[in-house]
């Protein structure tokens, strides 16, 4: 039994660090696609950067969750609160992206090409994927929906 306590909390720190990534990597690309989108005048990059900004609210709520349980609180109680809030930060993205399309239709805006976007949009393809399957595995392991939507 303390085994497993012992095990809970190594993959509960595992967990940390993986949001710790996630949001790190969610702001630095955020600030790049918002920064390089005002420059190359692109909506659609500011836009990836506006996203990159709600999935860090999500990472944020993930790490108050899973410091949360490493500090004693209930996990099952925690994920269902967490698990609210990762929703709402989702159904905000949607809401945005259909915004967004819906006003580039409006005004038929064309694409603007920016290097640093495809750049960013190409490191994202290689490390989003990477941090994602590491989280399922770790969600996986504490039995935590919340973190496997996050």
């Amino acid at each position: 039994m303390a085994t497993d306590a012992i095990q809970r909390r190594l993959t509960v720190s595992r967990g940390i660090r993986l949001e710790y990534l996630t949001v790190g990597w969610n702001i630095l690309e955020g600030a790049i696609a918002v920064l390089s989108g005002i420059i190359s005048g692109s909506v659609a990059l500011v836009g990836f950067g506006i996203d990159s900004a709600i999935e860090s609210f999500s990472g944020a709520v993930l790490l108050w969750r899973l410091h949360a349980e490493k500090n004693g609180q209930k996990a099952d109680l925690l994920d269902r609160r967490a698990l609210k809030l990762v929703g709402t930060g989702f159904l905000l993205l949607a809401v945005y992206v259909a915004f967004d399309a819906i006003s580039t239709l409006v005004t038929r805006e064309q694409p603007r090409r920016s290097f640093i976007g495809i750049a960013l949009s190409l490191l994202s393809l290689v490390v989003m994927p990477l941090l994602a399957r590491a989280k399922r595995r770790t969600s996986s392991e504490l039995n935590s929906p919340a973190l496997h939507a996050g």
